[in-house]
Parts: C-alpha cells; sequence; structure tokens
C-alpha cells in the first residue's frame, strides 16, 4: 500500500519522500504513529537548516574573517572587587533572592553514558558521604540560599517567603527517571511547586547529504536539539508563564554535571542588577590551548561563542603574550550564565531572533545498520549577541567550575578541596552559607 498522496506529495516537495519507503510494510498503528512524527517534526525548513550549517566554515564567519576575540576591559574580576563592593553586590542579591525575583534554570538533559551508566547525570552517585548525587547537591545548595536570603533581610530563623523556583530541563530519557527520583526523596525538602520540569525538544538525524534516516521502518531517527533548544523549550513549556506568576525578574542558567556551581550566586545577581544586564557569562581563562570549552568572541556590539569543535586549531593555540602565554582566544566559555527575564521572553518570543544550527558527524543507528550521518544542534550561546547590555564575569576555577565528564574523582576531590578551607577558616556557619558569602 502507498502512503497518502498528500503526505507523500508534502515530503517529496521538502527532498524527503524517503521517509515513508517502508510504508507497506507498517500496520496502522505504525503509519499512524510516522504520519504524526512527521508532522511534528516540521520537515519543512530542514534542507535549508542544513545547508546553512554546512557552509559555515569551522571557526570563521561567513565572511571567511577570524572572530576577533573579546577583550580584557569586557571581563570584570570577582577576585578584583574590593571587599565593600563585594558587601554590596551580594546584599542587593540577597534582597532579590528573598524578594522571590530570581530563578534558577538547570540544563539536565544528559545520561552518564560517558560513566558507564545510562542513568541521568543528575542522579549517578558520585561516591560522597551520604550517598549524595549531583542532584540532591544543587538541591540543598537552593535550601540554604533560600534561607540565607531570608534570615538577610528578616533576621536569624526568619521563614522562606518566596521559595527560589528551580526549571530543569531534561529530555525523554530522562524525564520519568529524574522526576521519579525528586518524588522518592521527597524534593529534597524542596516545595514540589517551586520545582518545574520539562523537555528539550528533539530534531532528527540525517545522512551527511540531508536526507532523513530512519530508525526502523516506521520511525524516523531523532536526538535531542542541543541546549541551544532551550528556548523553545522555556516558551513551549509555560516556563515563561510560571516564571511570569512568580515575578521571577533574574534567571541564573548552569549545567547539572558543574558540581562547583554557585546556583543564583548573590554577588552575581547584585552585579548584574547593578550593571542593568540583559545577560552576564561567567568566565575562566582558558587552562591550555586543548581545554575543550568554547571561547568568547566579539559579535556585533555584544559577545558571542565559537565552540572548541568549531574554532581552527592553530586560532585554539595562538599566544596573545609570550611572557605570560595568556592565549589569543583567553576567555572560556563555562555555560554558566544570568538572563534578565525581559531578555529571555524576547529571545523566546520573538520570531526575528535567529539561531543557529551546527553539525556534528556521528555513527547512527538506522533500519539499515549503523551509517555514517550527522545529528543536528543548536546551541544556547547562539543567542548571546542579541542582548543590548551584556557582561563577563570572571570567577576562580577552583570555587566554581569543576564538571564531570568521563570521570568522577576530579571534580569531588575540587569539592573536597573546597570544603578544606571552608573547615580550615574557623567559620561558624555551615559550608554552603561560608561559600555564598565568601
Amino acid at each position: 500500500m502507498a502512503p497518502p498522496v498528500e503526505l507523500q506529495s508534502a515530503l517529496e516537495k521538502v527532498g524527503q519522500g524517503q521517509i515513508t519507503r517502508c510504508w507497506g510494510d507498517l500496520s496502522e498503528d505504525e503509519r499512524s504513529q510516522l504520519s504524526v512524527q512527521i508532522e511534528s517534526l516540521g520537515l519543512g525548513g530542514l534542507r535549508e537548516k542544513f545547508e546553512e550549517a554546512t557552509a559555515t566554515k569551522s571557526g570563521r564567519d561567513l565572511s571567511g574573517e577570524a572572530p576577533k576575540p573579546v577583550s580584557a576591559g569586557r571581563v570584570c574580576s570577582r577576585a578584583s572587587l574590593t571587599a565593600a563592593r563585594r558587601e554590596e553586590y551580594v546584599r542587593t542579591g540577597l534582597g532579590l533572592i528573598a524578594e522571590g525575583k530570581v530563578g534558577v534554570i538547570l540544563l539536565a538533559g544528559g545520561q552518564g553514558t560517558r560513566l558507564g551508566t545510562k542513568l541521568p547525570k543528575g542522579c549517578v552517585d558520585l561516591q560522597l558521604p551520604g550517598k549524595k548525587t549531583l542532584f540532591q547537591i544543587q538541591a540543598e545548595r537552593i535550601l540554604d540560599l533560600q534561607k540565607l536570603a531570608a534570615e538577610a533581610g528578616g533576621g536569624k530563623g526568619h521563614a522562606v517567603q518566596k521559595p527560589i523556583m528551580w526549571y530543569i530541563m531534561l529530555s525523554d530519557a530522562t524525564r520519568a527517571y529524574t522526576e521519579s527520583y525528586f518524588r522518592e526523596n521527597s524534593w529534597f525538602g524542596l516545595k514540589e511547586d517551586q520545582v518545574f520540569l520539562f523537555n528539550q525538544g528533539k530534531l532528527p538525524c540525517v545522512s551527511e547529504e540531508g536526507k532523513v534516516l530512519l530508525e526502523t521502518k516506521g520511525k524516523i531517527a531523532e536526538s535531542p536539539d542541543g541546549n541551544g533548544g532551550i528556548y523553545k523549550a522555556l516558551r513551549d513549556s509555560g516556563c515563561l508563564e510560571s516564571m511570569e506568576r512568580a515575578g521571577v525578574e533574574a534567571l541564573d542558567c548552569y549545567c547539572v554535571d558543574n558540581i562547583l556551581a554557585k546556583i543564583a550566586d548573590p554577588l552575581l545577581i547584585g552585579y548584574c542588577k547593578s550593571f542593568g544586564a540583559d545577560l552576564c557569562c561567567r568566565t575562566l581563562a582558558k587552562s591550555s590551548p586543548g581545554e575543550r570549552v568554547g571561547v568568547f568572541v566579539e559579535r556585533g556590539e555584544g559577545v558571542g561563542v565559537v565552540e572548541y569543535s568549531e574554532l581552527d586549531p592553530e586560532m585554539s593555540a595562538k599566544v596573545a603574550n609570550a611572557e605570560t602565554g595568556e592565549l589569543y582566544y583567553n576567555w572560556s566559555n563555562i555555560c554558566m550564565q544570568y538572563y534578565s527575564k525581559d531578555f529571555l521572553t524576547r529571545i523566546c518570543c520573538d520570531d526575528e531572533v535567529h539561531l543557529e544550527h551546527h553539525l556534528a558527524s556521528k555513527t547512527i543507528p538506522t533500519v539499515d545498520g549503523p551509517v555514517p550521518g550527522v545529528k543536528m544542534e543548536q546551541f544556547i550561546f547562539d543567542v548571546f549577541h542579541y542582548a543590548k547590555k551584556s557582561c563577563l564575569l570572571e570567577v576562580m576555577r577552583d570555587e566554581e567550575f569543576a564538571p564531570i565528564k568521563s570521570e568522577i574523582a576530579s571534580a569531588t576531590t575540587a569539592l573536597t578541596a573546597l570544603e578544606g578551607r571552608w573547615s580550615q577558616s574557623g567559620s561558624a556557619e555551615d559550608f554552603n552559607t561560608w561559600w555564598y558569602l565568601h
């Protein structure tokens, strides 16, 4: 049996007629599911997205010129701030948190595949006392921070009036397990209604020629649409409406694998409020030319990022200062950024905002066996240049950046070292309070 004429005609029009090549082998239910999947993926602009991504030269803009690195003048060093200025920013940030004006966005769609498990990375046992996981550690930081903010304004023992909203972006592969995990652990002391779980979207996997691949006879091969899919997901999931109802004015965004993420850092929040920032990105000097992080560059009147996989190796290794060894592309993107709510809403809802698509060559499991193919994705930083007022805040690597990638030990060692500094400081406060005020 041939596919419906209207369906096949629409697919032929966008150069994807091969999707229905196994139609005659499918049951009625499988045909229905494939038709729904085709409609949901909106294949009309796929060819243009693929060709645009293919045409983008590695590490260069469409003019063929290498991007200009951000100047040091754009970067504010946390360490260079006076004690009085730090206290001012922290006080301002704690006030905004206590008023419920600060929310948190967590990117947590990945599995611990490189750690040898299919569990969501946030649920992996880190071999710490109490068998703590990343989700538990981060939930406890939010609990302590909102308590600290409440007491900063109302005095010791003052109850939290407006908890910090926590928006957690998951994937189809991690959503069910993560939700069960939070429920089984009573949301780690957080209120259930302050945690908003939502899923990122998907994009079809394609051949090296841009043809959509089939995972099975009746299912298109798909992969997550990258961390840049967060903007569409925030809009479609109802997160933006939740932020509006809660009175959130500022959002702090980070990745689940960073065990040292200083979530909703009051100093950062206060600094951004003072600066009037639409966007503020935490940054670090690159540790070496080969460090697998994107780098900040000038883009228009604002900032942009070139991903490490798209930066020419020679340019990546270029040294700007022979005496200090400072790299030409020195300031790294660690995917920790502040958004004003107004800016985030504009990015999510304005049709004039354009996110590029990027291609990652992969071996794709298909109905015909593993084949060379391409996964398409969007990057979260491709909207940064739309910010009218942006800034970079340099943070300390040993205090705020220890991601867990293919092994756990180095990150947990970094956390233990930081806790050691707390214990040696003689502070009477708990670790999280000391850390946020440090």
